[in-house]
């Protein structure tokens, strides 16, 4: 009876082993079950390329040759042009020009030319020499359509079908955003060089769309 009784208590010992391995499996699936069916009933993302346009000719970037000295806060432009580019001073310790804030970009500068930009209205300083450097740079707008936020992080722009970018990593450097439902967001970078983008495709969470480009 003894032996009987230890073998019934063996064999229970292992079922409820057994049980308790397969309940285990079983949360285990239902746990994933879940989390699938919770990332199944997220909503797609919904975006529209409202336009995207090359601006050709824009003053890209600029070189310092010299800061001059004795400047006070102001506004430069391009050279002996009619163009719209225009950048605010910026001013270091004894009126040194050691950058600019630029306002607007401008376009259709010749590339065949060098330009030099010139401060706009009265100043004091004097040996200001700063280059400007002509390339084109593309503008993008995109509108979120849908119901959630779409992460800039997560967003991709791809040039003629390569180059992809990172929708965080504009002409201004990284910047991460959300862009909020309905909302429209500018975004533009420089293409390179001088040429010019025939096409772009911006892909989102699997989603991916196209826009030739003006």
């Amino acid at each position: 009876m003894g032996q009987v009784a230890v073998g019934a208590m063996v064999v229970g010992t292992s079922l409820l082993v057994v049980f308790a391995l397969a309940m285990a499996t079983l949360e285990s699936q239902v746990e994933d079950s879940l989390t699938q069916i919770a990332s199944a009933s997220e909503p797609l993302p919904q975006f529209t390329i409202e336009n995207a346009n090359n601006v050709e000719g824009a003053v890209v970037s600029w070189t310092i040759n010299s800061g001059g000295t004795g400047y006070s806060s102001g506004q430069v432009s391009v050279n002996g042009s009619a163009g719209t580019f225009l950048a605010d001073l910026v001013i270091s310790t004894g009126g040194v020009v050691t950058g600019l804030n630029v306002l607007n970009h401008g376009s259709s500068y010749l590339y065949s030319s060098t330009y030099y930009l010139e401060i706009t209205g009265p100043n004091t300083g004097n040996g200001l020499n700063i280059t400007a450097n002509l390339g084109n740079l593309v503008y993008v707008n995109i509108t979120n359509d849908g119901s959630e936020d779409i992460s800039t992080d997560v967003s991709w722009l791809f040039t003629d079908g390569t180059n992809p970018r990172n929708l965080s990593d504009g002409y201004h450097g990284y910047s991460p955003d959300l862009i909020f439902s309905g909302e429209t967001k500018e975004f533009y970078y420089y293409s390179g060089a001088q040429a010019t983008v025939s096409r772009i495709a911006i892909g989102i969470d699997g989603i991916n769309k196209a826009s030739i480009v003006a």
